[in-house]
């Protein structure tokens, strides 16, 4: 069977998206699929890019135009800066409320930006200018020549779908598309300024699509739910679950950076980026800043990732520099031996999440080490990690913070602080973990794909 797989990820590790398609093409490769893979091209070095050409047919790259490094540079920070701190901000005050929205004319453009046929590109991650009509006749040609059956297109960002769109319509039949969901095509944050073309878009997706692979029950459900509200009849064998995964990731040697802890301090670390506003730190710093100063010297903070400026500044107004080490942005090897260096790995959740199972999750379980959860409403992920153990749940606000500061003291008075953590967060069930490996994952979804072709 030939598959083409299409995303704008899948070769930067440093995005943890691209573990869902790195891991996918693995899987599907070592089950005797004959997988082609259209993406971006990368200015990236070999090193901070998984190997997949040796698990595909081809690498396709999409026509695009680098945009010089001085401007991407310049136009992400503005990005960062000026337009998303008025899109979602959140309040550096303990026990902050909810996050509070600006719906301003930055935010028009950026989501203007995000949707429309120029700018629909993705250049904030990739550096690069799609050029969308090219790319669409080239890989139609190639489709056709190659004798693909089977095209898996995977969002964000939208113009993903747009490419799937365009090649079913053009082949019908003759190509099986499957519609992948990393995250909504629609959300709350989403939808100023653009829902009314999304809606259309969304709706074309589902009529034209053979398979919509969804990464939750409740994205299931919300889309099932949209459809019925736009007249729209999609059969329930259209929906297959497709959870975010985990694949082996090879790793630096063991000493580096942040990995020597010889003053064994309880070390809890967060990687990856955090959504302001969203997703709440300062439930941790609130904790930290009512230990007392000899508890607070006996505990490590690490941050990796984006936005170690605000956690600077975070970490400053809560006069908590002392225990934070801030590594900013590092390697995709050095975040895994930072997070299996820790004691303790924190994971933010909102409380509007609902069915929401970030890939950093499954990165986090493929760890082994034990996971702080901020963020007790959003049942579906609450169900999987008490399957799979090892996991501790506390709410938002002051009452997480309460339960955070009484975990940290009993581990940090317990004479053995190994036995004590795994008193506290339990064992991990590798039987279940297993389930969430892109193998399995990988596995299902052919054996799905079988299934709707011959049938």
């Amino acid at each position: 069977m030939k598959i083409a797989i299409l995303s704008f990820y899948g070769r930067p590790k440093r995005f943890i998206s691209s573990n869902r398609i790195y891991g996918l093409i693995r899987g599907l490769s070592q089950l005797g699929a004959k997988v082609y893979f259209f993406t971006m091209p990368t200015f990236l070095p070999p090193d901070e890019c998984f190997d997949v050409s040796s698990l595909c047919e081809d690498i396709v790259e999409f026509s695009a135009i680098p945009i010089p490094l001085c401007l991407y540079e310049t136009g992400r920070k503005i990005v960062q800066q000026v337009v998303v701190k008025n899109l979602l901000f959140e309040s550096f005050e303990k026990s902050s409320g909810q996050p509070r929205r600006r719906i301003s004319l930055l935010q028009r453009f950026w989501n203007w930006r995000y949707a429309s046929p120029i700018f629909r590109d993705n250049t904030q991650t990739a550096g690069y200018l799609v050029l969308k009509r090219v790319t669409e006749r080239r890989l139609l040609r190639y489709v056709q020549e190659h004798g693909i059956q089977v095209l898996f297109t995977s969002h964000a960002p939208p113009i993903a779908h747009e490419f799937g769109l365009y090649l079913k319509k053009r082949m019908g039949s003759h190509l099986f598309w499957i519609a992948d969901f990393r995250d909504p095509l629609i959300d709350e944050y989403a939808l100023v300024g653009q829902s009314g073309k999304l809606t259309k878009f969304q709706k074309e997706i589902l009529i034209h699509a053979n398979l919509l692979t969804m990464v939750s029950r409740s994205m299931i459900q919300n889309v099932k739910e949209f459809a019925q509200s736009e007249g729209i009849d999609v059969a329930e064998s259209k929906f297959f679950q497709l959870y975010n995964g985990f694949v082996e990731i090879p790793e630096c040697s063991s000493d580096g950076l942040f990995l020597d802890n010889t003053d064994r301090k309880l070390r809890i670390c967060y990687t990856g980026t955090i959504f302001q506003g969203r997703r709440h730190l300062s439930v941790l710093f609130d904790a930290f800043s009512d230990l007392s100063e000899e508890e607070r010297s006996a505990i490590e903070f690490i941050y990796a990732g984006p936005q170690a400026e605000f956690v600077r500044d975070l970490a400053g107004k809560y006069q908590l520099q002392s225990l934070c080490q801030i590594a900013g942005m590092v390697t995709k090897e050095m975040a895994l031996r930072i997070q299996r260096s820790s004691d303790i790995l924190l994971l933010l959740k909102s409380d509007a999440d609902r069915g929401v199972f970030t890939g950093k999750f499954f990165e986090y379980l493929f760890s082994g080490r034990p996971i702080l959860v901020v963020g007790d409403k959003d049942e579906e992920f609450n169900d999987v990690a008490m399957r799979v153990g090892g996991v501790r749940i506390v709410p938002n606000g002051y009452d997480g913070s309460r339960q955070i500061l009484e975990i940290l003291r009993s581990l940090l008075s317990a004479p053995r602080l190994q036995e004590a953590i795994e008193a506290e967060f339990g064992k991990r069930r590798k039987e279940e973990v297993s389930k969430f490996h892109w193998d399995s994952l990988s596995r299902s979804l052919y054996e799905r794909i079988i299934q709707e072709m011959v049938y």
